[in-house]
């Protein structure tokens, strides 16, 4: 059963790499040559090279500039400028790219119309502190960030104060009368202005209807549109389709800490009586307190394995979408009603291990962790409840 379940997980994502609905919008868009593409995130290439190809479909000259977390470049995109940086914490070519973009945005000339692509992982991978921050301030920042316990919402308030391209700051640089930002949401509620930090999302902007938003700049002359185009229940609904029936979708986002939310989850298959797949997702932050090894996921799932210890027929996995669970070689966790027993009879104290943050170390001992996959696509975490 459990590589049935990382299969579907694995052909949800692959469907959801076309990119349906910036296809469906870029189809269809009214462009006017020349056309600018900046993409910036985890899923930049991805998301230009789909842009790309329905320019040249359309017979539409472009030219732009992409940003990317290292090794998520997988070839050549033609009159594109591709850098890499590092992800999740910011590094030298984090500032030299970003303020190259800046640049490149200053040169671009009214009558040209811009196209951004913005995925999770541009709060790090675009970033131009303010004056007197440095680039070892800033490093220090992120880590105590990541390590805080803060949701992502939180933090990138938190880093929109210490930026001068974050909350809309990066718009004061553009040019272009014409701007379609298209985003692939990693936040809770796809605030824009917490996507890759808001860099291009004016505080004025109109929501038209969901997921789309419009809005006026430099006194009226500068017209910016705003899609999301992919989010966390995109990946749940389409999971859906590819799991054996029954499989039922729940409406819920988790954000607060991670021992919340595995109370939540333990309290609802508990509760529920009708058995089935249970889809959640979210992104529970952790507070770290030791020194282990792990991620969100596999802390996740070893605090659950503890809650429904020696109960019936439960099985819980917490996946990555991205296939990278703050390691590089592992997606998440799978356990149910034995782990415990398991991680006991190897002499693993469950109660040491959580409070020195060491999940992937006692889960990879019984084989529960499971394996990274290349997904170039952040639409963040994704829980699954079985119950049977």
């Amino acid at each position: 059963m459990k590589d049935l379940i990382i299969n579907a997980f694995e052909s949800a994502l692959r469907q959801l790499n076309t990119l349906p609905e910036l296809k469906k919008d870029l189809e269809k868009r009214p462009l006017s040559p020349p056309v600018k593409i900046l993409a910036i995130g985890k899923s930049a290439f991805p998301m230009a090279k789909v842009c790309v190809d329905i320019l040249n479909k359309r017979e539409i000259n472009y030219s732009g500039y992409l940003l990317t977390k290292y090794g998520n470049v997988s070839g050549i995109i033609p009159n594109l400028i591709v850098k890499e940086a590092s992800h999740p914490i910011p590094d030298i070519n984090t500032i030299k790219y970003s303020r190259e973009i800046l640049s490149w945005l200053q040169e671009l000339h009214a009558n040209e119309e811009l196209i951004i692509l913005l995925s999770g992982g541009g709060s790090s991978l675009f970033e131009v502190p303010i004056n007197g921050f440095t680039l070892e301030d800033l490093i220090a920042f992120n880590k105590n960030l990541l390590q805080s316990g803060l949701n992502i919402k939180e933090m990138n308030y938190e880093r929109a104060k210490k930026s001068k391209v974050k909350a809309g700051k990066a718009l004061n640089y553009i040019k272009a009368m014409k701007i379609y930002c298209y985003a692939l949401s990693d936040v809770p509620d796809n605030e824009p202005e917490i996507i890759a930090s808001g860099c291009f999302f004016p505080a004025n902007s109109q929501k038209i209807e969901d997921n789309y938003y419009q809005a006026k700049l430099k006194k009226g002359k500068q017209e910016l549109y705003y899609s999301i185009i992919g989010d966390n229940f995109s990946l749940r609904y389409q999971l859906a389709k590819e799991l054996p029936p029954p499989v039922y979708v729940q409406p819920r986002y988790f954000s607060k800490n991670v021992e919340n939310v595995a109370e939540f989850i333990a309290d609802f298959a508990f509760s529920t009586d009708k058995k089935g797949m249970y889809i959640f997702g979210g992104e529970a932050p952790v507070k770290v307190t030791g020194n282990g090894i792990g991620g969100r996921c596999t802390h996740l799932a070893l605090l659950l394995a503890k809650k429904i210890a020696g109960k019936k027929h439960i099985t819980f996995y917490a996946l990555a979408s991205d296939g990278n669970d703050n390691l590089e070689n592992v997606s998440g966790a799978c356990v149910n009603q034995n782990t415990l027993n398991q991680l006991q009879a190897k002499g693993i104290d469950i109660f040491s291990v959580i409070a020195e943050c060491d999940s992937y170390s006692a889960l990879k001992t019984i084989n529960a962790v499971v394996p990274a996959f290349q997904n170039p696509l952040n639409l963040n975490d994704i829980y699954l409840l079985q119950l049977y």
